[in-house]
């Protein structure tokens, strides 16, 4: 059982005039913005090789998602209804249906995804690390994969069967250059041998 951080109750606080703050925020060119434990933060757009992974990501799930008429979606805020968050995977699985049905809307409820990546960046390691791994628990996100370029030449690690409390009770992690495979639905494994780590091996 994986918990990123402990449970706390005193989170779940009506965070409605900070979402009211955070859709009429003017963001800079160059950075997006989440709400995170409370707070609006920005994070800047990422660097050419963290785009890279994310497109080799979107290479690797293409064909499958194709298949089932699932989107794989990107620069969508996440709904996290128990913490009042709304976080921005680098890369997101969902149905189709969820995106062009509806109201259009700056932001999905956590319940409709199928699968969230997050690739670390200098800004954000230590969020993805472990206030998105609690957050996107607490969510029930069945899939968090963390890629993670900072540890050590690279990991992926992948995270299932979300507790609705903030912890995953299944956790694998691999080196990058192997194959990593995903839980059902999606049952595939993907391919890792062209991601570069921020520290490369010599």
């Amino acid at each position: 059982m994986v918990a990123a951080e402990p449970v706390a109750d005193e989170r779940r606080v009506d965070r409605s005039p900070l979402w009211k703050a955070w859709e009429s925020l003017e963001v800079p060119p160059g950075f997006r913005a989440e709400i995170i434990r409370g707070e609006i933060l920005l994070s800047p757009s990422p660097t050419n090789r963290h785009s890279h992974i994310c497109a080799r990501l979107i290479r690797s799930l293409a064909p499958f998602a194709n298949e089932r008429d699932w989107a794989l979606a990107s620069e969508l805020a996440v709904h996290i209804e128990h913490t009042g968050e709304a976080l921005i995977p680098d890369l997101m699985v969902l149905p189709d249906s969820i995106l062009i049905e509806g109201e259009e809307a700056s932001s999905i409820d956590s319940a409709e995804l199928l699968l969230a990546f997050q690739v670390t960046s200098d800004s954000s390691v230590r969020r993805d690390r472990k206030a998105k791994l609690w957050s996107y628990a607490y969510g029930l996100i069945p899939i968090y994969i963390l890629v993670d370029r900072h540890d050590g030449h690279g990991t992926v690690t992948v995270y299932s069967e979300p507790d609705g409390n903030g912890r995953y009770a299944e956790h694998h992690s691999v080196e990058f250059e192997k194959l990593v495979p995903l839980p059902d639905p999606f049952g595939i494994e993907i391919e890792t041998s062209r991601f570069v780590p921020k520290t490369p091996k010599p």
